[in-house]
């Protein structure tokens, strides 16, 4: 067992002027999910867009900048993030009249749900965006975008409006007195950054299971495998067994399990108790069993969540990682909880290189 070092924190808390070792941290906040790669967030960071466009499976040109674009509701000059999600069909109609804002610089990518894509070729990064969720509640003329390309994708956002608020079912729910999907929000603005081809390092293509979008785009820029997302599940209804199976036929898997710490971030006490459960029975179990009959590796590693209170220096942030290796049980006296982040007999590491160090046995 190990202790991991502090994982980065969430970009938007970041000071305003950061110091020298400040502004190391905050690039490593921008793609912390590099670590679960075994590759080090400080040294490599891409904004959010760049990330949703490698996970739809595009390519654009070099020069691209590349956008998240969140489809959202405005009514009554208020911009919301929807907690409606469009049907497929729904879905379907929308981009049939969204590619009419296409132009000869701007091309929308189409995704799933209210997450897609924008790329703006040969365009610049001098320019202040707001992320979706600073616009939410909020009226839109104060985080309409601003810089190279302001007036591009004003009109961009002011003509999907215009496009979308006519479609028929956006009507009908304005008719019902619900709020309509009639906004598309571009943010995360990007240039792809270049990262390891890790399959070809390696010499094989780990596989990569996850719900996240930004997982997703991270693993194909890596050379990597990454499972269909909606297959994976979501919080309490992670489909573990998926998990346990997709392990049995892959050399080596990675799979990242975000509902622990997002129940416990939103106090869910019960219902995190209750996962931790399935997860020993469900998962880790049979992992185990396996590791037990034949010549098998698993690796845990469980980094603390950030709660928005902390220095960024807190201990709070670290966590454990506890290999697992086929051959005599383990003489292991400590327990891998809380308890032994205080015990010094136990090394600390960095996430990444406990991860690459797993990866590459």
């Amino acid at each position: 067992m190990v202790k991991l070092s502090p994982m980065p924190r969430d970009p938007a808390l970041a000071p305003e002027v950061p110091s020298p070792e400040a502004s190391k941290r905050q690039r490593a906040t921008l793609t912390p999910e590099l670590a679960w790669m075994g590759l080090n967030p400080v040294n490599l960071a891409l904004q959010q867009g760049p990330l949703t466009i490698s996970a739809l499976g595009v390519d654009p040109p070099e020069r691209s900048v590349q956008f998240h674009l969140t489809l959202m509701s405005l009514q009554d000059g208020v911009a919301r993030l929807s907690p409606y999600v469009p049907t497929l069909e729904e879905l379907e109609i929308i981009f049939n009249e969204a590619r009419r804002l296409n132009t000869r610089l701007l091309t929308l990518v189409k995704g799933e749900r209210l997450d897609h894509g924008l790329v703006w070729e040969d365009g610049s990064l001098e320019l202040g965006l707001a992320p979706s969720r600073y616009v939410d509640g909020n009226a839109v003329p104060p985080y309409l975008p601003e810089g190279d390309g302001e007036p591009l994708l004003r009109r961009f956002i002011d003509d999907s409006v215009n496009l979308l608020s006519g479609l028929a079912f956006n009507e009908e729910r304005l008719d019902k007195g619900l709020a309509p999907l009639n906004l598309l929000w571009p943010w995360g603005a990007g240039f792809r950054v270049p990262l390891p081809n890790l399959a070809l390092r390696r010499g094989e293509a780990t596989s990569v299971e996850s719900n996240s979008l930004r997982i997703a785009g991270v693993t194909r820029l890596a050379g990597y495998r990454h499972g269909h997302r909606s297959a994976f599940g979501r919080g309490l209804n992670t489909r573990l067994e998926r998990i346990v199976e997709r392990a049995s036929t892959q050399t080596s898997l990675i799979a990242v399990i975000d509902a622990a710490t997002q129940l416990g971030s939103r106090g869910k006490i019960e219902e995190l108790q209750w996962f931790a459960h399935e997860l020993d029975t469900r998962l880790f179990g049979p992992l185990l069993d396996r590791a037990l009959r034949e010549p098998w590796d698993v690796t845990i590693v469980s980094p603390g969540g950030y709660t928005g209170d902390d220095e960024p220096e807190d201990a709070s942030l670290t966590g454990l990682g506890l290999e697992y290796r086929s051959g005599p049980p383990p003489q292991n006296s400590h327990p891998f909880d809380e308890r032994s982040l205080e015990e010094r007999s136990i090394p600390t590491v960095d996430v990444w290189d406990f991860v690459d160090r797993s990866l590459s046995t």
